[in-house]
Formats: structure tokens, sequence, C-alpha cells
């Protein structure tokens, strides 16, 4: 018995450690085959990016020529520029495999649409009815008038019955008792 348990425990722990080697050969299984291809041209293009830094350092410390850098920069670039090119196409490829294809439909009357209820109650505010204007002589009597705050002694408008500093009342109030300080 004791056996039997040691062997399941050294089997599960063995399991457990190759796990991820599995899964990587899985793994490169599962992708596609335009994936590949990008993996390979990004790896490609990397290495000729590696190749002209380590160029351009080259070229700084006095190893190489002018004549050798121009060729050996023209092929590196030339390197990279193909594999990066190679990348768009085949992503271009793809993009263009997964668009859907459209159809347009043809014009149709469509039905109006059934009205709706609405369920919440809308609020409905009446406005006063308009004040009669005054006449010319009220308005040029009221216009030379000029109130001024008991309390703050702010400007106010003609027709304001509260100051719009303090809040005072400017004219009284029917019926309002007089303050007195």
């Amino acid at each position: 018995m004791f056996i039997l348990a040691a062997a399941l425990i050294v089997a599960g722990v063995a399991l457990f450690v190759a796990a991820p080697l599995g899964m990587g050969l899985v793994g490169a299984r599962a992708k596609s085959t335009g994936q590949l291809q990008v993996e390979r041209h990004e790896h490609e293009r990397a290495l000729a990016v590696q190749g002209l830094r380590e160029l351009e350092f080259d070229r700084e410390m006095g190893k190489l020529s002018d004549a050798d850098y121009q060729s050996m920069h023209k092929a590196l670039e030339d390197r990279a520029l193909t594999a990066m090119a190679a990348i768009e196409k085949i992503r271009d490829q793809a993009a263009n495999a997964k668009k859907p294809i459209v159809t347009p439909l043809t014009p149709r009357k469509l039905a109006p649409a059934p009205r709706r209820i609405d369920p919440i109650p809308t609020l409905v505010v009446h406005m006063d009815p308009p004040r009669p204007q005054p006449t010319p002589q009220q308005t040029s009597s009221a216009s030379h008038k000029i109130t001024f705050c008991p309390q703050c002694g702010m400007r106010a408008a003609p027709d304001s019955k509260f100051c719009a500093q303090c809040g005072i009342a400017i004219k009284p109030l029917p019926g309002a008792i007089a303050r007195s300080e």
C-alpha cells in the first residue's frame, strides 16, 4: 500500500513538472501557419535591427571603413525592410479573410413604429399669465428712481423686491411687519 501511494505521488510530481514542456509542443501546433510565418519574420527583422546597431557601434569605434559600412548597412536595412513588408502582407491577408461579405439590402418600406406610452408621468409646468406692460408714464418715472438696499447699500433694480447681495426685502411686502434695529 505504501509503495502504491509513493508511486502515485512520484507520478503526479513528474506530470506537474513536465506539464509546461507538453503545453509548449501543443501550443506550437495550435498556432496557424500565418502566425508562425509572422513570428519567423519578426525574428528576422529583430536580427537585422540588432545587426544595424552593432554595425553602427563598430563604425563609431573605427573598426569599419566607410565603404564596408555602406555595403553592410544597405544589406541589413534591406533584410529588415523585407521582413517588415512580409509581416504587413500576412496581417493584411488575415484581416481581409476575417472581413464578412456584406450584401446590400433592398430598400423596403418600414411600418410605422407603435406609439409608446411613457409609464413615468411627465411634469407639466404652467406659466403665469404675462404681466401688463407699464404705460410710458410709469416707465419714465420708474427709470429715474434709483433704489438702494437699506442693509448693505448695494444698488438694486427699480422693480426688485429683495437685495441681490444680502437678500433683505427692499420694498416692504403687504402685511409684513417692519423690522427695526
